[in-house]
């Protein structure tokens, strides 16, 4: 019989680990969390630690769109309706003989109108084309949009009031040249809404105008400048509606993709010398700068209680709670400031201009690693950024791209399709080869494949069916 020989041998590994705190881990958890989320993490430690009171809660509060002083004497009361304004718009849109595209990229306008009937304050339009149907591109959404201003009531989905002014007065089709003229950009002239002062505000104007070198010829040239022009001007003028969607009620369920703001970036006039990111500044050109700032306006303010400052324990808990909220607050903007710095052209110009950027390249430049940028930016969740041209979710501005010809810089995807729009809007009969020729020649380093593909996402049939 054979004999089993047993060995024990003993070996000693050496392992390191990183455990994160307990600090640590709540503070990511903030980080990932959306607003509602948050709200709820908020009470609930309110609830369980007597350190914390809330101070102020500004949940019910949101902010309207300020008019200018002029449109706020526009507005008048009127008798609430029982329907909402999404109702009463989907109610007409139910009558139209609409393609499926059209249906559901109307109804996704309609859901991001704010309770003036405007979209300013919510996503950009272009954000809510559905890429992954060929049909839904700018030139249809346009289309919509035209549409659903045109509903009643006339002047729904614009981005301002005031915008909205001056598609109620196009539609109506019996608005004086001068009526346009205030309408588009001048509303400022009319504050105060007297003719007398009005009139000397469109001569200084005027002359002011032609004092630029080679000026052309504007509509203040073609038409008497008198209080009888400008009294029929302005009883026009009030006889529209800055927010036509007044008197509706707000439905409950109109919270269709309704964004969680988390950051906005305002365009201050002023150059800045250098970029102050630590106070969320960052320069744009000579003429302007960016503020970006943290919209918490939607969450509750948190004070450590002064009846508990004998609860040491406690006190201690609260206190790193509220530091973790700042530790949210801070690194978000902190990121935000780095998009701008990095898509300036974008934040200066607006959509069309994005250039190439990884969430890779924003970790390295915050000394932060991947996953931290991933909690804000990651596809589906509900942060978003503020600007001047909508709001767009912070996913959007990451893109990918291809290089240039000599390999010195990368051009991002979506210029290189506004590049195709604009090739196709002059020859529209140019196939994916033309256009891969022709973009080469621009100094992009391209593949036939790539755009078609680019073609393709943008809605713009190839060649042979055009």
């Amino acid at each position: 019989m054979a004999k089993v020989r047993i060995n024990q041998n003993s070996f000693q590994t050496q392992n390191q680990r990183q455990r994160l705190s307990h600090r640590q881990i709540q503070a990511l958890q903030f980080l990932a969390m959306n607003t509602s989320d948050l709200r709820d993490a908020i009470y609930k430690e309110v609830s369980e630690n007597p350190a914390l009171e809330i101070v102020r809660d500004n949940r019910n509060s949101g902010d309207v769109p300020k008019s200018s002083s002029f449109s706020q004497e526009m507005l008048e009361n009127s008798e609430d309706k029982n329907e909402s304004l999404q109702q009463h718009l989907l109610h007409q849109l139910n009558s139209m003989n609409l393609s499926e595209d059209e249906y559901q990229l109307s109804q996704k306008l309609i859901y991001n109108l704010d309770e003036n009937g405007c979209y300013g304050s919510l996503l950009s339009p272009e954000t809510l084309i559905d890429k992954t149907r060929p049909l839904q591109n700018r030139e249809m959404l346009y289309h919509c949009m035209d549409m659903i201003q045109r509903m009643d009531p006339v002047g729904t989905c614009c981005r301002t009031p005031e915008e909205s002014l001056l598609v109620q007065a196009r539609i109506s089709g019996t608005a004086d040249e001068l009526s346009l003229f205030l309408l588009d950009g001048h509303l400022e002239l009319l504050n105060p809404p007297e003719a007398g002062r009005i009139v000397k505000k469109l001569t200084e104007y005027r002359e002011r105008w032609h004092k630029k070198a080679f000026a052309p010829e504007i509509v203040l040239d073609r038409i008497p400048l008198n209080q009888e022009s400008v009294e029929k001007a302005l009883h026009f003028i009030l006889s529209l509606n800055p927010r036509p969607a007044q008197g509706y009620v707000v439905e409950a369920g109109a919270d269709y993709e309704k964004p969680d703001v988390i950051l906005s970036v305002e365009k201050v006039s002023g150059s800045l010398p250098s970029d102050e990111i630590w106070h969320g500044l960052v320069s744009g050109d000579e003429n302007c700068h960016f503020q970006i700032k943290y919209a918490s306006g939607v969450l509750p303010e948190l004070r450590i209680s002064p009846d508990f400052s004998f609860d040491k324990e406690n006190v201690a808990r609260a206190k790193e709670f509220i530091e973790n909220l700042s530790y949210r607050e801070n690194t978000l903007v902190l990121q935000c400031c780095y998009i701008v710095k990095a898509q300036r052209s974008f934040f200066l110009k607006g959509p069309g201009n994005l250039n190439v950027l990884s969430r890779r390249q924003l970790a390295e430049n915050l000394g932060l690693h991947e996953s931290t940028v991933s909690r804000m930016s990651a596809r589906g969740n509900s942060k978003y950024i503020q600007t001047e041209f909508g709001l767009f979710p912070t996913s959007y501005f990451f893109t990918s791209g291809v290089s240039s010809a000599d390999g010195s810089k990368k051009v991002s995807a979506e210029k290189i399709k506004n590049m195709i729009v604009r090739l196709l809007e002059k020859e529209s009969e140019l196939s994916d080869s033309e256009l891969t020729l022709r973009l080469n020649k621009e100094g992009i380093k391209i593949a036939r494949r790539t755009v078609a593909k680019y073609r393709a996402q943008i809605g713009i049939k190839n060649s042979y069916y055009r």
